[in-house]
Formats: structure tokens, sequence, C-alpha cells
């Protein structure tokens, strides 16, 4: 990072469960020196203590909210328990990192924007997809026009858990893909249908399917948090040529191949004498490299110098807003 400032600060992180952890080892290798820990389940903060060092631990939500030496927050918790908490924080004038999507009820996001506004406080979102280095590269390789008009696009979310009991896969998991479709194409589908299903537990779907159209371009979301296979994968589908992600491969994640299908121009013949069959074009594949650094320190190095240059976030509360905005509308 090239202003090394930030690491003076003092650092909160709310939540030291899964993502906590994780959130909490990247501000120790960005350089932060003091990081203040609070989970409501107490033992979660002493297993965090346990594994890194610099670390002080804290029995009050409240107290670090008082303490006016601690100017950043980093919330990993649940979107069902985040408004109040996070009302206190831009009440008491801390700079927030809110793991996405943040807000569950459309309502509640839309008094944190009149709040936000009002005290002109500084808000990012964690959606570390948009801070992938190989998704940044596919954003370029689809505003270069290389694969033609994109006709598909395909997402594919699936694993054995962890399977949440105060959101469902669709929130959980499709909020990510979700994210990528705002970041690339700058705005959302509006023509949707969405089949889940509820299948360990009646109210809380396990599986969804989100089946969309964005101008031209088809899309499918499928994510599942009881799949037996991890699988992270996207599929696009160019009129010249498609595009190939899977996260899970270490050595070659990003593929380009050099085939199509499409039916020929009828216009230039005469429809009686000519089968109008699919052509099919087999080319050849190639890898792309891209220089991979990690998404989520990239994400909270944006953080910290969006603040400081006092510019607002890629992934700031309108963001997040009309994905939370789109959730609600299909839930």
């Amino acid at each position: 990072m090239k202003n090394s400032n930030f690491k003076k600060y003092k650092v909160a992180v709310i939540g030291c469960g899964y993502w906590g952890s994780i959130i909490t080892n990247s501000l120790l290798k960005i350089g932060i020196k003091k990081i203040f820990i609070f989970d409501k389940n107490y033992k979660n903060s002493l297993i965090l203590k346990k594994k890194y060092k610099n670390l002080y631990l804290s029995k009050s939500y409240e107290d670090l909210l008082n303490d006016k030496t601690i100017t950043f927050f980093f919330f990993a918790t649940p979107p069902s328990i985040n408004f109040k908490i996070v009302q206190k924080a831009i009440i008491k004038d801390k700079i927030i990192f809110l793991e996405k999507p943040g807000f569950v009820k459309i309502n509640e996001f839309k008094k944190i924007n009149i709040l936000l506004e009002k005290m002109k406080k500084f808000i990012m979102f964690g959606y570390i997809y948009c801070y992938n280095d190989h998704i940044n590269y596919m954003k370029k390789i689809i505003k270069s026009k290389m694969l033609g008009k994109i006709l598909y696009i395909r997402f594919q979310r699936e694993n054995l858990g962890p399977i949440r009991s105060d959101v469902n896969s669709c929130y959980d998991l499709s909020s990510h893909d979700l994210s990528i479709i705002l970041y690339i194409f700058n705005k959302l589908p509006k023509h949707i249908r969405h089949i889940d299903y509820p299948v360990l537990k009646k109210n809380i779907s396990d599986i969804s399917n989100l089946h969309m159209k964005l101008d031209n371009t088809y899309i499918d979301i499928n994510s599942s948090w009881i799949n037996p296979i991890k699988v992270r994968t996207i599929t696009i589908v160019g009129e010249k040529k498609m595009l190939f992600f899977d996260e899970l491969n270490l050595d070659n994640p990003l593929r380009i191949y050099n085939k199509y299908a499409k039916y020929p121009d009828m216009s230039k013949f005469d429809k009686k004498f000519i089968n109008s069959k699919a052509q099919i074009y087999e080319g050849n594949s190639k890898s792309i490299y891209v220089n991979k650094t990690s998404p989520l320190i990239n994400e909270i190095n944006h953080f910290f110098l969006s603040f400081m240059d006092k510019k607002k976030p890629l992934t700031n509360n309108k963001f997040s807003y009309k994905i939370v905005d789109f959730l609600n509308r299909i839930n």
C-alpha cells in the first residue's frame, strides 16, 4: 500500500468467527499494529487471541464504541443483527467496513442510508470478488469485445456448508455473483425467475436458482450449500469466443476458448434449399495468466485508501443497496 499512515490507527473487528478471523489475519499482514476484537460469544474472541499477536480483547461492544482512539470498525457479523450495531457505530463517528450484503431488510438499509447522508459518514461493504484480479481481467475482456456479444453467463457456487440459519442460500451465496454482474455491467437484471428449495428446514432455502435476462444476455446463478463437491465457476458464452473461470483451479483458473455456435445467415440463401442446422466452430483454448494478489487485502487496502483520499469506495452503500433491494424483491 502506497500510503502507510493507516498503520498508526487502532482498528476494531466485530465478530470473531470464520470470516472475522480471516479479516483479522489480513489486517495484521498489511501492518495494523493494534486490533481490538469483540464477539458476543467470548470463546470466539479467546480462540482468535491465541492464534495471533497484537490483539486486544474486549468484553463490551459499547466500550469499543466509546473509545475515541479507535477509528476503524470491521464488521463480520450476521446481517440479521447489523442494523442496531452499525447504526450505533455511525452515530459514534466510526469509519465502517461491513461484510456483504450488510442488511437483510431493505427498510433497515434505507434508514442507514438516511443516517449516512445526514451525518456525512463513510461506509464500505465487503464484496470480495470486486477486488479479485481474475474478475477484473474478465471485465476487461468483456469490455474489449473480444468475445463478441455476450449471449449467456452461468455462475455455479456450491459446497457442503457452511449452512446459515439467519439468511437463505440466495442471500449468502448468490449475492457474490450479483456483485460480479453489477461490477462488470454496472446494472442488475430486470427479468427474473427464482426457484429455490428449502430441503433441510422450512423457510430457509438451501438451493437457489436464478434465471435472468440482462439486456440481451441470459444469466443463470446456481447456488447450494448442500452439494457434496465444492464448485466455484463462471462460464461466459460470447458469439465469437467463450471464457471459463474456475476459482478452485490454482494452476489455470482462467481460460479462453476459441469456440462458438451459431445458425447460418439465412437471408442470403433460398430457405427452401438450405438446411439451417447450427454451425459449431471448434478452435483451440489457452490459459490466461493473471498476476494474482489477495482479493481481501486488495479490498482492505481500497477501504483505507478511499477514506484517506476522501473518495467513495467501489462497493459503497449505493452499490450494496442495489443488491439488497434485488434480493428483497425476489425472496
